[in-house]
C-alpha cells in the first residue's frame, strides 16, 4: 500500500518513522503538518495534490476527558468536532451550526460532526474507539473544560483532528486517526503528563497496525 503518515510535530513521528523502516510491503511517506487546523489544512491539501495514497494516517498525542482511561492508552478516532469554531457570547459559546452559518448535515458533516467512513475497512479492534474534539486553544482552565465537556461530550482533545478529517473526507481519501493519551484535561499542569509513554505506545500500536495491513 502507498501510505502517508502525518503528525503535527516531528517528535510525534520520529519513533514511528524509525520502526516502520523494516516494513517492506508498504511504501510509506511522512508529513509534519504543524500544530493547529490551519497548518494541517494547508500542508495536507498541498501534499495530496501531488501524490495518491491508499491510506492517510494521522498520529499523535492527545489530552483525555476520560479520567478512567489510563495515560498511554492508544485509541482510534471515530468522529471529530470543531470545538472552537463559533461565536462567544457573554455567558455561552455557540457553534457555527448553532448560528446557522453551516448546515449541520451538509457533507462532510453529519449532525455537526465529521465521521471516519473508513474505520471499519481496517482492523482496529485492539484500539479503543473515541470521539475527538478539535480546538484552536487547548483546554487548560476549569470553566472552559466544564463548558466543553457539557457542550460536546467528547473523549479526547487535539488541535488538528477535525481539520484532518475534513480534508480527507472532502478529497475522498481513506484515512484513520490514531492518538495516544499523554495527559488528562485539567487545569494545565505538565508535571502530570507522560509524553514519553504516550509516544512509545503510539509507535508500537501504529507499527502493529501497519504490519497487519
Amino acid at each position: 500500500m502507498n501510505i502517508l503518515i502525518t503528525a503535527a510535530t516531528i517528535f510525534e513521528l520520529q519513533d514511528i518513522r524509525e520502526k516502520v523502516k523494516s516494513l517492506k510491503k508498504h511504501d510509506i511517506n511522512f508529513l509534519v503538518t504543524g500544530a493547529g487546523c490551519t497548518f494541517v489544512a494547508y500542508t495536507l491539501t498541498k501534499k495530496l495534490q501531488n501524490a495518491k495514497y491508499d491510506l492517510v494516517l494521522n498520529v499523535g498525542i492527545a489530552g483525555s476527558f476520560m479520567k478512567k482511561t489510563a495515560i498511554g492508552t492508544v485509541a482510534v478516532v471515530e468522529n471529530e468536532i470543531f470545538g472552537s469554531l463559533g461565536i462567544s457570547y457573554p455567558h455561552k459559546f455557540a457553534t457555527l451550526f448553532d448560528e446557522n452559518f453551516i448546515d449541520a448535515n451538509e457533507y462532510p458533516f453529519k449532525k455537526g460532526k465529521l465521521y471516519c467512513e473508513y474505520i471499519n475497512h481496517f482492523n482496529t479492534d485492539n484500539l479503543k474507539s473515541v470521539c475527538g474534539l478539535t480546538v484552536d486553544a487547548a483546554s487548560g482552565e476549569q470553566n472552559q473544560i466544564e463548558t466543553r465537556i457539557k457542550m460536546f461530550d467528547a473523549d479526547i482533545e487535539t488541535m488538528e483532528g477535525a481539520a484532518f478529517f475534513y480534508v480527507c473526507l472532502s478529497e475522498k481519501i481513506p484515512f484513520l486517526e490514531i492518538r495516544a493519551i499523554s495527559n488528562y484535561i485539567e487545569p494545565r499542569n505538565k508535571s502530570n503528563w507522560n509524553i514519553p509513554l504516550a509516544t512509545k505506545n503510539l509507535s508500537n500500536e501504529s507499527f502493529d497496525f501497519l504490519n497487519n495491513l
